[in-house]
């Protein structure tokens, strides 16, 4: 059996394939709601390969081209956002895609790991590097959409985001469609959750207040529980902030105004990045030592890719190559029939650092989140009514922020997470 030491992934199950299209396969790296993720190898390097669940694309006929067309869009990413799409098959049965494997933690699992929450130098890199990725995408007109702690991953060289637009494909589907608000409640907009709707960058600004005040105190501003009373704290009632407070007063007043409930009044992603610089430099190492020790684990693991006469011994099975995928500059340049084609066989995504799963509605490519853990109690991801005007049970009337009694969080135990040192285990968006 080849090794899986520091990979964050665990050994393949019995019900699992040994190979999806060309790439054979050596772990899991988690799965959910959408989909599983495995850790296979690809021309020589580590790849994260994922595989649809076959009830997704029947549930939704018009899923795999609105996502299709997400995905064609991220490709314009810049490469420092992204991890490169390695092969996909999106007439396969179940559709699938690969992109590179890069090691990293995600910020749930950092914390974890951490032992709580983050130091405030710390969280100004985190910040600065979160906003510098967002207001990348934002200039291309793009918005993430489902930011969140397992949205956001670590590394020994700084920070990256993934997932951008998956959700958008999401938020278009049957669900939102019958009125109902899809995506990981604690880390929503006002907007998101009132059921408004925003193609705006400040959804994602709205997010990352939440995911700093996540990481500076070890849950969400707005509770840890998921549905409507989350929901209605989001757009009525204001955050907890005092622990941050208690930390770094600066950035506190900093993530007080990217939750300013009026998306207008929110500071966009390149005025925070103007913000963090008078407070560095950051220079190595980045990240608490603890952390940078699981990152070092994860990049040694990542040197370590078997060779080829391992893997026919491990999974003797050949398939046929995938599609080979087409920059979207050549494929704006054919036919618009021809465009249509191309779409129909090959998944185009470059999707950011992959190394989790954790769940939501959209589609994930982490193999190191969870949900339980993975959103700090923030309950699995899910779709719910759009209307956040009341709670869903009176009885159950929301407390002020900070009053009510979270359910334990355990993701200050990664051996507790669904990660299970570092790779998802319940990705419901996986």
């Amino acid at each position: 059996m080849l090794e899986l030491d520091g990979s964050g992934a665990e050994p393949l199950e019995d019900e699992d394939p040994r190979r999806i299209g060309p790439i054979p396969l050596i772990g899991r790296l988690g799965a959910g709601g959408m989909g599983r993720v495995y850790l296979g190898v690809h021309d020589g390097r580590y790849a994260a390969v994922k595989q649809l669940l076959p009830s997704i694309v029947a549930e939704d006929k018009d899923f795999l081209r609105r996502f299709g067309h997400e995905l064609d869009n991220l490709a314009r990413l810049p490469a420092r956002a992204t991890a490169p799409l390695l092969a996909g098959d999106r007439t396969a049965s179940p559709p699938w895609f690969a992109t590179a494997y890069v090691p990293g933690l995600t910020l749930n699992e950092a914390v974890g790991v951490h032992g709580g929450p983050l130091p405030a130098d710390a969280l100004w890199l985190l910040l600065r590097e979160a906003a510098s990725g967002l207001a990348a995408v934002h200039a291309m007109d793009m918005v993430h959409r489902d930011l969140k702690p397992s949205n956001v991953m670590l590394t020994l060289d700084g920070l990256t985001l993934i997932d951008f637009g998956v959700a958008r494909a999401a938020e278009q589907s049957r669900l939102t469609r019958t009125g109902m608000v899809v995506g990981t409640p604690a880390y929503m907009s006002p907007e998101q959750a009132s059921g408004a709707g925003s193609s705006s960058g400040a959804v994602d600004v709205f997010a990352l207040g939440s995911v700093l005040a996540y990481a500076a105190t070890g849950r969400p501003p707005f509770g840890e529980e998921s549905g409507h009373a989350v929901l209605y704290r989001i757009v009525h009632e204001e955050p907890d902030l005092g622990a941050v407070r208690e930390l770094d007063p600066d950035l506190a007043d900093v993530v007080a105004a990217c939750l300013d409930k009026d998306h207008e009044g929110r500071p966009t992603a390149a005025e925070l990045v103007d913000i963090t610089d008078r407070h560095g430099p950051f220079t190595p190492p980045l990240w608490p030592e603890s952390v940078t020790g699981r990152l070092a684990g994860r990049a040694a693991f990542a040197e370590t890719v078997p060779d080829a006469a391992d893997l026919r011994a491990e999974v003797p099975e050949a398939v046929p190559d995938a599609v080979p995928v087409v920059p979207p500059a050549v494929a704006a340049a054919e036919p618009e029939r021809r465009e249509r084609r191309r779409r129909t066989r090959v998944l185009f995504a470059v999707i950011p650092v992959v190394v989790g799963a954790a769940s939501t509605i959209a589609v994930q490519l982490l193999p190191h989140a969870t949900d339980s853990d993975a959103e700090a109690g923030a309950g699995p991801a899910s779709s719910v009514p759009a209307s956040a005007s009341a709670p869903a049970d009176p009885a159950a009337s929301p407390s002020k922020p900070g009053k009510e009694s979270p359910t334990p969080s355990t993701s200050a135990s990664p051996s507790a997470s669904a990660s299970s040192g570092g790779q998802g285990r319940d990705g419901g968006g996986a």
